[in-house]
């Protein structure tokens, strides 16, 4: 690679394959993702290493597994030790691009440890919610409120202050704003965006056209834990929607809003002339079950809803490919290690140029681990997926998980029936 190649990596954050065309979805919510495909390489079987935000994007900087790096956990329930331990990591991907002379820029609102290695990191200013929610025992404290008393504090919030994340058209400006900085400076650029909007309850989307169905209460009355009851109601307090359709439409018009904006992104990159120079990628951190499971508008949980994700990468000089073989979020560092020609050890990530070149699988397995509860984890193969553990997910306080859990994904794509009986081979897999 040349060092004056732009690199861009877009996270859409909770974003599911299944709403989106290029993956089968009737509706086309993804009309620039498809451009960017339609010259890029689409990856069919991309899995976050973890069903929650902080856990996947560490592994995304560092290309190791969660275990390895330490952040197993979201916010506020790390715990101190996984805090330590991200400060020994081998390898952050922005400190390795400063060294060669690239200007960092962050459009993101998480802060903490991801700002390290960023010449810009735009965080818009806080407001005294999310200073509130920083705080670990205040975040718990919130989240276990009746919902009716959630319902009151969150109004009470909204109307105090402006609201927590910019919008996609916010977010773009701005990124524009910083690349025409770098080209000032004649630096090549490194541009991280978090996009929030696709995350529940949908910040800054426009409510969809109603479809006047109400179905919110039976929804709830079909809810056997008292808890996950109690939790989907601090929900319907967020997005003031009374139908799960409604819901999802929503959740589809962020798509569309997001997917709009990263098509100015691309237009602007194409009419600076820069386009065929950038690396350009776009994934997400985690997915969400919109009413699988019985788990709903949540990423709680390793089933494929929360862990299989989109990933495209347009990378000049390679064609346009679709590819079918495992990959996950650990192999996305090692990826632009190797457009360097440099290789790092100790990294559990693979560079996905050999399989994007020769179309031959650089793994036969991928690693799942819940950010959400104590200590679940998974092991998935393109035919079978074993999920073990058996701890109360932090957000709804109901099991999602108990015991071990096998799938046949041929016979039981859905993972709606448990075959595990006694032992599995795949069991041989976790260290």
């Amino acid at each position: 690679m040349e060092n004056n190649e732009n690199i861009v990596i877009i996270i859409m954050d909770a974003l599911r394959p299944k709403n989106l065309s290029l993956f089968g979805y009737e509706k086309e919510t993804d009309k620039n993702l498809k451009k960017i495909a339609e010259e890029g390489i689409l990856f069919r079987e991309f899995y976050s290493v973890s069903n929650s935000t902080f856990p996947s994007i560490t592994s995304l900087f560092t290309g190791q597994y969660p275990n390895n790096h330490g952040i197993l956990h979201q916010a506020p329930y790390a715990t101190e030790e996984e805090y330590e331990k991200i400060e020994n990591k081998k390898f952050w991907l922005t400190n390795f691009l400063k060294e060669k002379g690239y200007r960092n820029i962050a459009i993101d609102w998480v802060g903490l440890w991801f700002k390290e290695g960023f010449d810009y990191y735009g965080e818009r200013k806080e407001a005294f919610y999310k200073k509130f929610t920083k705080n670990t025992i205040a975040r718990k404290i919130l989240l276990n409120m009746p919902s009716w008393a959630y319902k009151f504090g969150k109004g009470f919030v909204k109307k105090k202050n402006e609201s927590l994340f910019p919008s996609a058209k916010e977010m773009v400006d701005l990124a524009i704003y910083q690349l025409k900085e770098s080209k000032k400076l004649n630096k090549p650029s490194f541009l991280f965006m978090h996009f929030e909007d696709t995350h529940f309850p949908y910040p800054n989307v426009p409510n969809p056209e109603l479809s006047g169905e109400e179905d919110i209460e039976k929804i709830l009355e079909s809810i056997k834990s008292s808890s996950q009851r109690e939790y989907f109601k601090k929900r319907i307090a967020d997005i003031e929607l009374k139908s799960i359709k409604d819901m999802k439409k929503k959740y589809d018009l962020a798509i569309e809003t997001i997917d709009k904006e990263i098509g100015r992104l691309m237009d602007f990159l194409k009419a600076n002339g820069e386009w065929e120079n950038t690396m350009f990628i776009v994934l997400s951190d985690h997915g969400d079950s919109l009413d699988e499971h019985e788990i709903y508008f949540s990423h709680a949980g390793l089933f494929d809803e929360s862990v299989h994700v989109p990933l495209i990468m347009k990378i000049p000089g390679l064609e346009k490919k679709e590819i079918n073989e495992l990959v996950q979020t650990v192999d996305i560092a090692p990826t632009i290690l190797d457009r360097f020609g440099e290789k790092m050890k100790g990294l559990d990530g693979k560079s996905l140029l050999p399989l994007i070149k020769s179309g031959k699988a650089i793994r036969n397995k991928v690693f799942l681990f819940d950010g959400l509860a104590e200590n679940i984890k998974a092991v998935r193969t393109k035919k079978r997926k074993l999920i073990v553990g058996d701890s109360k997910c932090n957000l709804c306080k109901s099991n999602h998980h108990t015991g071990k859990e096998e799938y046949d994904l041929e016979r039981d794509p859905k993972e709606l029936n448990n075959i595990y009986s006694e032992k599995s081979e795949l069991e041989g897999y976790f260290k």
